[in-house]
């Protein structure tokens, strides 16, 4: 992957994660599952957990950014039940013992049921506080699943064209 990671991709947001490699046919086709940690003031939600291979990078680049100062993380946001986007969620969970996950936590108590008291429902429109920012469930341009929710960050803070 070209250039450091974590990279801060606007004010307060972070893009994590690593390169996916896939080997076929004699060749390597790099991919990416992305991870992003958006703070706030008093708290930061990391949006995605990559693949499940990506957890000591996410870990390791989340540990780098609280040693800056960024805040604690208090939330996961996934967009929906699929591997390169959730693989990481209980290792996330484990590691991490006060955050809360977000979204449409359907089926995840199944999986996770020592985590289910951790989980929280969120409609269109609901937003997470993270302290002079949020972070708001909106409804998905693709729906990959019957679960996806997309995210939008700082509804209130929308570039002004003229």
């Amino acid at each position: 992957m070209a250039g450091k990671m974590p990279r801060e991709i606007a004010p307060g947001v972070f893009w994590i994660g690593d390169c996916l490699a896939q080997r076929h046919k004699g060749k390597i086709y790099h991919g990416y599952n992305a991870a992003y940690l958006i703070a706030g003031e008093t708290a930061s939600c990391l949006v995605e957990t990559g693949h499940p291979k990506d957890f000591p990078v996410i870990e390791r680049h989340l540990g780098e950014l609280f040693a800056r100062g960024v805040p604690p993380l208090k939330y996961l946001f996934v967009t929906h039940q699929e591997t390169p986007h959730c693989g990481g969620l209980g290792r996330v969970l484990k590691t991490f013992p006060d955050t809360l996950l977000c979204g449409d936590v359907s089926d995840y108590h199944l999986a996770f049921p020592q985590y289910e008291h951790r989980m929280r429902w969120m409609y269109e429109g609901d937003e997470i506080d993270l302290g002079g920012r949020s972070l708001m469930a909106v409804e998905p341009v693709i729906r990959d699943l019957r679960t996806t929710w997309w995210a939008l960050r700082d509804p209130r803070a929308r570039a002004v064209s003229g």
